[in-house]
């Protein structure tokens, strides 16, 4: 494949995701079609059929860039080289303000996701943001083991599980912000408070 032809690829790629994401925010998923996504991104629906089998491997498109732009500010926050708790805080923060900038990708990325990657009909989306995963779980892991030697983490806890319940219990607390503001607003709360004083306890937790 030379390179005009290349370019010509991405920028038609980039067209549609650019569509599917105007029309997943108005709309949202379920109420977006491939008939009405080919017509915002200017595209027959053959020529969409061509780069995405279905909405699903659209919206998964989205998400993988999403888990990418999270992964750059975690690598960001491991490389400044700080203590555990420093590093931890500021990627717990990092992650609570993209998933409320972009709650619809956040909310794909903690739901299910194939990951029957073995599969040969299993689409190469799924693929890719399962690597990516455990890319980053690897960093992440490492991260954690920086806990234990920092004395932050229990050392008799195993990493995975850690890094599960730490992964879970943050999205949880994220979602729980960003649907009730309203309620915290009632209560007083600000979210950013709030949030770092969820973090610091989930902390607690690992000890």
């Amino acid at each position: 494949m030379n390179t005009r032809t290349q370019r010509t690829i991405a920028f038609n790629r980039r067209n549609i995701l650019d569509a599917a994401d105007k029309l997943f925010c108005k709309n949202g998923v379920e109420k977006t079609t491939m008939e009405q996504l080919a017509a915002e991104a200017g595209y027959s629906k053959p020529t969409l059929y061509g780069y995405f089998k279905d909405k699903d491997e659209v919206y998964f498109a989205l998400v993988l860039e999403f888990m990418e732009k999270i992964v750059v500010k975690i690598d960001k926050a491991i490389d400044e080289n700080t203590a555990f708790s420093d590093t931890f805080t500021k990627i717990c923060q990092d992650v609570f303000r993209l998933a409320t900038r972009y709650p619809l990708y956040f909310e794909g990325l903690i739901g299910t996701i194939n990951v029957n990657i073995k599969a040969d009909d299993t689409p190469q989306i799924y693929k890719d943001i399962y690597h990516l995963g455990e890319a980053l779980n690897e960093k992440l892991i490492a991260l954690l083991q920086q806990g234990k030697d920092e004395g932050i983490i229990n050392i008799a806890l195993d990493n995975s599980a850690i890094l599960l319940f730490v992964w879970s219990s943050v999205a949880g607390i994220i979602r729980m912000i960003n649907h009730k503001k309203d309620y915290l607003k009632m209560l007083q709360l600000n979210e950013k408070d709030f949030s770092a004083f969820c973090f610091e306890r989930l902390l607690c937790a690992c000890k």
